[in-house]
């Protein structure tokens, strides 16, 4: 039997020897979890701590143990972090988990990562076949409808067509009409993009497979006709018509782990890059109007130089302030508790490389804590330096366009 720990992000964990490491004192992580160099662990006399840092998600830790790393702040700011950050959704393993029911709608690209692992499954196994009723007007067929015959062509003189109704066996059938309904919405939700040309290509090749299927839009409830396909094929079906009931908002889901929630495959995120994408994205849009462009620094056309006389240190600002391409802020965006000694000099030095005098660190604020902004310091040089701590726990949409309000009045008005 699997066990499943349900652990909140960040936080400790202890376990005894034997179950992360085996009689010969080999670790027992599984391969694909060790190369996410997320994990720390510290030997101590009672057993080993270990603590997750900057995922969330269904994280399978050993054979036998299971992970449900969930977030400290509310599942509906989850969701909307991933709508506004350019994330990607890394599926270490087709684990199935199940999400506890919950009122948020989650973002659709996650739906369609989902939707399309089902599919893939219901097309190696080839599309569900079977008998469906088929109205026929022509040349005889049985079983023939005497009184619409008789209406329809013998009382006008029509002695050789007939009105019949006929079973034929194809995939012309009530699950594939909802099938190619889902793969059609889930194409328009899908961002175009090298990350997701898989998938595309994934659904035209059902979509081609589905060419004589009429769709149909899936009713509340719907899904229930994934019961009526063959035994092999239940699985894959039921799943995908699952998550395009939630597509349409039939159901919810959240994050907890709950034994009969709703099967989705399992998705692991990094709360490092959507943290720094969803700040980066939400100071592009609020910025726009007054012409003052954010740029991702860790791109390589965006790298500044650290020394004047050569590119041996490129810096790496997450957030670039510019207007009229000349830079007038930087910042430095970390998900984690509190600015440590290496944090404040990354930022010193690529102010003071970019010859700018505004430099900000962004962090998510403590449990409980309100958040806001901290002043720092300033240099010899006369720039400043500032800390904002953004309030994640709370009314997500507000903290933002505080944090928007108060960052931007700090960069000055002309470069």
């Amino acid at each position: 039997m699997v066990q499943i720990i349900e652990q909140r992000e960040r936080d400790p964990r202890f376990f005894q020897r034997d179950e992360l490491f085996d009689r010969n004192g080999r670790s027992l992580l599984l391969a694909h979890t060790r190369e996410l160099k997320k994990i720390e662990m510290r030997d101590l006399l009672e057993g080993i701590e270990l603590r997750v840092k900057g995922l969330i998600g269904y994280l399978p830790l050993t054979p036998d143990i299971v992970l449900n790393l969930v977030p400290k702040f509310p599942i509906a700011n989850l969701w909307h972090m991933l709508e506004v950050a350019d994330t990607d959704y890394s599926r270490i393993y087709p684990v199935l988990r199940s999400y506890q029911a919950a009122n948020a709608i989650p973002p659709h690209q996650m739906l369609a990562r989902g939707f399309c692992h089902y599919l893939k499954s219901i097309l190696t196994l080839g599309l569900a076949r079977g008998y469906y009723l088929e109205q026929h007007r022509g040349q005889y067929r049985p079983k023939v409808q005497f009184g619409r015959t008789v209406s329809s062509f013998l009382a006008r003189g029509d002695e050789l067509n007939v009105a019949a109704d006929s079973f034929a066996f194809s995939n012309r059938i009530y699950p594939n009409a909802l099938l190619k309904s889902a793969c059609v919405a889930f194409l328009h939700v899908m961002p175009r993009g090298p990350d997701w040309e898989e998938d595309r290509k994934l659904i035209g090749d059902a979509l081609s497979a589905l060419a004589m299927v009429a769709p149909e839009r899936m009713q509340y409830g719907g899904q229930a006709v994934a019961g009526t396909v063959s035994a092999w094929l239940k699985d894959g079906y039921r799943g995908a018509l699952d998550v395009y009931a939630m597509l349409l908002g039939f159901s919810r889901i959240g994050f907890a782990y709950q034994a009969h929630g709703t099967e989705m495959p399992s998705f692991l995120f990094s709360l490092d890059e959507i943290f720094e994408s969803y700040v980066r994205n939400t100071f592009r849009a609020a910025l726009a109007d007054q012409k003052i462009a954010v740029l991702d620094g860790n791109k390589p056309q965006h790298h500044g130089k650290l020394f004047l006389d050569n590119q041996r240190y490129p810096t790496k600002p997450d957030l670039i302030f510019r207007k009229k391409k000349a830079v007038i802020g930087l910042g430095e965006v970390k998900y984690k508790p509190g600015i440590e000694e290496t944090d404040r000099y990354q930022v010193l030095s690529h102010v003071l490389a970019a010859g700018c005098k505004v430099g900000v660190w962004i962090s998510p604020a403590a449990a409980g804590d309100a958040g806001g902004l901290v002043y720092v310091g300033s240099v010899a040089t006369g720039a400043k330096f500032y800390h904002y701590q953004l309030n994640i726990g709370a009314d997500l949409d507000a903290a933002s366009v505080e944090m928007v309000e108060r960052v931007s009045a700090l960069l000055p008005a002309q470069p």
